[in-house]
């Protein structure tokens, strides 16, 4: 977040992914969808993006540089918040990443584990 109504992500060297920029210059409208599948949430951000190049604003490439992460920034895409909603969840599947399901299933192989611990003493 650069501001309230505006956000800037930083294009990696050597991803070569030009399609984003190639659409951008061609048509500056944007839409980004981020989902919350374990909440399932998505929120959708619409708004108008420009593209600010490595020399054109050395500050702002500083400002994105994480120091733990070694790739070059090339550019920044800025994006102009124009309109936001949260959708509805109904057609959301909620999905968690392998942490979250060991975090999940954790009270349930513990009492597996003792449950079998449990039956191997009375089969002795």
């Amino acid at each position: 977040m650069l501001d309230e109504n505006t956000l800037a992500y930083a294009d990696f060297r050597g991803n070569r992914q030009y399609l984003s920029v190639g659409n951008i210059m061609a048509d500056d409208r944007i839409c980004l969808f981020l989902m919350d599948y374990a909440n399932r949430r998505r929120l959708k951000i619409w708004g108008k993006a420009s593209i600010v190049h490595e020399h054109e604003a050395p500050e702002l490439i500083s400002a994105l540089a994480d120091i733990s992460y070694k790739a070059g920034i090339e550019r920044v895409i800025i994006i102009r918040v124009e309109a936001l909603e949260w959708n509805c969840s109904k057609h959301i599947t909620q999905r968690f990443n392998e942490d979250e399901v060991r975090q999940i299933l954790q009270p349930l192989i513990e009492e597996n584990d003792a449950l079998k611990a449990r039956l191997a003493q009375r089969e002795q």
